[in-house]
């Protein structure tokens, strides 16, 4: 009978010792509509890049889109280094996102037409770029 304690508070140990190793079921939190320039963050996902938690999606965004998709873009070039205004990542594409994906655009050497389109994306989604 001794055998038998001794698997069940094994059993128990390690059912307890799960939580405590950082596995999480909760999903994670997106970030908040409104942010600071500095208060960004974002994941590297596999076949996408980088990634905000704001939209997968890489489809044209340019000057008065609005939603999750500019917020992903803000997002993102707040991580790469360019300000996107005072407001941060509010998920409107005004002049001064459009002022931020210009620089972004010129610092990279792709033309630098304040449009997001499949170019911009990668630049802003692949690491090392």
């Amino acid at each position: 009978m001794r055998w038998g304690k001794t698997v069940v508070t094994l059993g128990l140990v390690g059912m307890l010792s799960v939580p405590a190793v950082g596995v999480s079921t909760a999903a994670p939190a997106a970030p908040a509509a409104s942010q600071a320039s500095a208060a960004v963050s974002c994941r590297l996902l596999d076949f996408i890049g980088y990634y905000c938690g704001y939209h997968l999606s890489n489809t044209r965004a340019d000057r008065g889109n609005s939603g999750a998709k500019v917020q992903e873009l803000q997002a993102l070039l707040i991580f790469k280094g360019f300000s996107v205004g005072s407001t941060g990542v509010d998920g409107q594409f005004g002049s001064a996102t459009e002022s931020a994906v210009k620089r972004f655009q010129s610092s990279r050497g792709i033309t630098a037409d304040g449009i997001v389109g499949p170019t911009t994306w990668h630049y802003l989604r692949t690491p090392g770029l």
